[in-house]
């Protein structure tokens, strides 16, 4: 007579499996172009790291519910939840940052930020303010420049995801980022020269902040898109080369933003067009046009013609009133 059994084993989460399946053969193509870094070293990782394990999950829900709109509900519940323990784990983690789980944090703060941004802001209904204008994220992003100012990149891609300095990215024939079509070249130089004009005339306290911030943003716009002389053709999905800009502003920054500066405002408008420049990513699709939303209706009417040129870029229709003739 068979033994019977006693403490039968748990039941699998069968969910959490359908998440891992997907992340593996989805959305870890969509994240990055170092498909090797995100196929299969992040999730060795992760499996070492329980709340990196919940970030790749709840990456994978958020693309399901992008790709699926049948059964989004659950998927965005399972986001939420996986993404919630995790953050509050890290959160706790990093203050005592080490060499032995620096790759980790390191990956887990970078997909918080990439969680933030496929969880766009809802602009109509978002009482806060930097929410608004579409720069909630910047506070998360902190997290990613703690962790490299901590330790430095060579700590960081040791262990599972060496070596350091990072392979050359490549995903092979069927990467689906490589599908995408660059728009080249835009002639940028006199749009943001012309922002010197605007700065060296403003009684903005601290508006010598807002210089080198500008200037940081033409060394961004310089190597993405290149020159009239030099242009770049390739110019979607640099990610080091955008963000670096809101790496290396200060604090203050953010204040001028919630205090409605309107030449910080500006400046992020301009920003938004660089932010367009990742959309080939499904997480950062519809951001640019959601940071020039926010700018709009809360930067004063006479500044308006200040963020023609990137609402142009973007696509958005002028809301500057045109003088009548008669």
């Amino acid at each position: 007579m068979p033994k019977k059994i006693a403490d039968p084993s748990p039941p699998l989460n069968t969910k959490d499996l359908e998440l891992l399946h997907h992340y593996i053969t989805n959305t870890s193509l969509t994240l990055g172009d170092d498909v090797v870094l995100w196929r299969d070293k992040v999730p060795r990782l992760a499996f070492e790291y329980p709340y990196v394990l919940r970030l790749l999950l709840a990456m994978s829900a958020l693309h399901q519910t992008r790709l699926h709109a049948h059964g989004s509900l659950v998927s965005q519940q399972l986001a939420t939840t996986h993404h919630n323990m995790a953050l509050r784990e890290v959160t706790g983690l990093l203050p005592a940052i080490s060499g032995k789980d620096c790759s980790a944090l390191y990956i887990a703060t970078v997909l918080i930020c990439n969680y933030h941004f496929a969880k766009p802001p809802v602009i109509d209904n978002e009482p806060d303010m930097v929410e608004e204008i579409g720069i909630a994220w910047w506070y998360v992003f902190r997290g990613v420049r703690y962790v490299v100012d901590s330790m430095g990149m060579e700590a960081i891609f040791s262990g599972h995801i060496g070596p350091f300095p990072p392979e050359a990215p490549g995903g092979g024939p069927t990467d689906p980022l490589k599908a995408t079509i660059d728009n080249g070249y835009i002639p940028w130089e006199r749009p943001l020269a012309s922002l010197a004009v605007l700065f060296s005339g403003s009684n903005t306290m601290g508006s010598e902040n807002l210089v080198v911030a500008s200037e940081a943003l033409i060394d961004c716009y310089r190597e993405v898109y290149g020159t009239a002389d030099k242009p770049e053709y390739r110019t979607h999905g640099k990610t080091h080369v955008v963000m670096r800009w809101p790496w290396v502003l200060e604090d203050d920054f953010v204040g001028k933003v919630q205090n409605l500066v309107p030449e910080a405002l500006i400046l992020l408008a301009y920003f938004a067009v660089l932010v367009q420049t990742l959309e080939r990513f499904w997480y950062m699709k519809g951001w640019a046009e959601y940071m020039i939303i926010g700018i709009e209706k809360k930067l004063a009417p006479a500044y308006l013609q200040w963020i023609e040129w990137p609402r142009n870029q973007i696509g958005r229709e002028s809301t500057v009133e045109k003088p009548t003739t008669t």
